[in-house]
């Protein structure tokens, strides 16, 4: 399909700790997706050059884990207002554990239902994961198989180097960039 229909799959957890890392507030995740897209990485990729874009944005899914009923929760806002940003859908799993060992649970299976679902389905042409974790290797190889091209982008300080490897393509998140602007909503920008 040209041009290439391009996914962005944002691990919640993975950017808040890259936005720790940083001292960064929350990112604006359309703004990380697209900064992304734009790359050279992604637009060089099976490209036509009487084209001016190669691949063009088709949707945008944040995942993260809510807190167990009850339980405050600092991010409902951040949320809300990515929830209202165009094109892009919110992927909940859940946390789980005891104090310091709070774990989020089933937002990894999440994605991979995702990218290897819409990779069978044929509804983009890349898929691009901003995640670090070696889990994801066994999802950027079946989304392989099927003919998608599989993207990488994290921060070259927190990916595992097996996740790097199974990528087509590698973008690494710089520690300053256009992509990296704080989400505001309503005057408010979230803390790290």
């Amino acid at each position: 399909m040209y041009p290439h229909v391009a996914h962005v799959f944002l691990d919640g957890g993975y950017l808040r700790a890259l936005a720790t890392e940083r001292a960064l507030p929350l990112f604006h995740p359309s703004d990380l997706a697209k900064g992304l897209l734009a790359s050279s990485p992604i637009q060089t990729w099976a490209y036509n050059p009487m084209s001016q874009d190669n691949a063009f944005l088709g949707r945008i899914t944040y995942y993260d884990a809510l807190p167990d009923e009850g339980e405050s929760n600092p991010l409902q806002g951040y949320w809300d207002a990515i929830e209202l940003l165009d094109d892009v859908h919110l992927g909940f799993g859940a946390l789980r554990g005891i104090r310091k060992r709070v774990r989020q649970k089933a937002v990894d299976t999440l994605i991979a239902v995702d990218m290897v679902g819409g990779a069978y389905s044929g509804i983009f042409d890349i898929a691009l994961l901003v995640a670090g974790d070696a889990d994801f290797v066994p999802v950027i190889e079946e989304v392989k198989r099927r003919g998608v091209m599989a993207a990488v982008a994290a921060s070259a300080r927190s990916i595992s180097e097996y996740l790097r490897r199974a990528a087509d393509r590698f973008i690494e998140i710089p520690d300053s960039s256009d992509w990296l602007r704080p989400m505001n909503h309503q005057g408010k920008t979230w803390p790290a």
